[in-house]
């Protein structure tokens, strides 16, 4: 019960803010860099940290852009850490954008998947937000914010990545 009620309070933000940003986006002039419907996106990210244990993690993506403000797509993950079993994720994602006449182009999402740990294995599901900055029409370099809830806890990390863009 507890998934579905945080899938249902994540949706009803998402909505809400779809709904919200709809109004101001269209009087807002877009600047020329960003996707519009059709354009794909291909992307890394990921995070690591040192002290006090060698930890990495690398997510790739590929999402299509249904319209200038939605994307949809899927995630493959993979992280290790000292000590602990490597672990895949694998993932479906829904982001919401928010163009603006800059080449920033902030996003909230959520996203679902699974991930398998060597013993465990779980369901996930969390949100996100974040910011793709573009050089050009076809590169972005990205900083991402998620939260993601596992079986066995919860998952608050910073991403950073760099997407190619395919129009």
């Amino acid at each position: 019960m507890r998934l579905w009620s945080k899938l249902a309070a994540a949706a009803a933000v998402v909505s809400a803010v779809v709904a919200g940003g709809s109004a101001a986006h269209a009087q807002t002039p877009v600047n020329p860099l960003l996707p519009t419907t059709g354009t794909r996106e291909i992307g890394i990210s990921g995070n690591f940290a040192f002290e006090p244990t060698e930890f990495y993690n690398i997510d790739l993506l590929f999402g299509p852009f249904l319209n200038p403000n939605l994307q949809v797509g899927g995630t493959f993950g993979f992280a290790d850490a000292e000590g602990a079993d490597s672990s895949f994720t694998i993932g479906a994602f829904a982001n919401y954008h928010f163009p603006t006449a800059s080449a920033a182009l902030p996003f909230v999402g959520v996203l679902i998947g699974y991930a398998d740990s060597g013993a465990n294995d779980s369901v996930t599901y969390g949100l996100q937000g974040g910011v793709k900055y573009f050089l050009n029409q076809n590169v972005s370099i990205n900083g991402t914010l998620r939260y993601l809830d596992v079986d066995d806890g919860e998952d608050f990390r910073l991403l950073l990545g760099i997407s190619a863009y395919l129009r």
